[in-house]
């Protein structure tokens, strides 16, 4: 019976744990750290990030779907949390510009999308000043 309990242990530690590492090994600064190392150990440091990233995100949709079709009510919560962590890093990852809730929305009418099909663009800080990557500003300004 002890050994039951400590994998239902594991099993629920690493459905808690996985879509959250997987989403902060998706941070901007640390792949950003990684990216100004030289091209040898950086090509090798995204390699092992990205698999990493992959088998989290495999593990959390993998136990996160079972617990959600299989267990009762409070461990189909944590595989919700599961699912949709891993989801989060799954699209941060590999899909930063794809925006589904906005593309629904524009096709019911509901959200009017700005320039582009995917959702409007932030051009424009708070203070009202240009970002300097949008294009707009002076022409001879580098």
């Amino acid at each position: 019976m002890e050994s039951l309990a400590v994998f239902v242990a594991i099993l629920f530690l690493t459905d808690i744990l996985a879509g959250p590492i997987a989403i902060a090994l998706t941070w901007h600064k640390l792949v950003k750290a990684i990216s100004s190392k030289s091209k040898k150990v950086s090509l090798v440091l995204t390699i092992i990030r990205r698999l990493l990233h992959g088998f989290l995100i495999t593990i959390g949709i993998f136990i996160g779907a079972w617990l959600c079709f299989i267990a009762v009510t409070p461990a189909k919560l944590f595989g919700l949390f599961s699912l949709v962590t891993s989801y989060i890093a799954l699209r941060r990852e590999y899909f930063p510009d794809f925006h589904l809730l906005a593309t629904i929305g524009n096709n019911l009418g509901i959200r009017k999308v700005g320039p582009g099909e995917h959702g409007p663009k932030l051009k424009w800080k708070r203070n009202g000043r240009s970002s300097g990557d949008d294009g707009h500003g002076p022409g001879g300004q580098h």
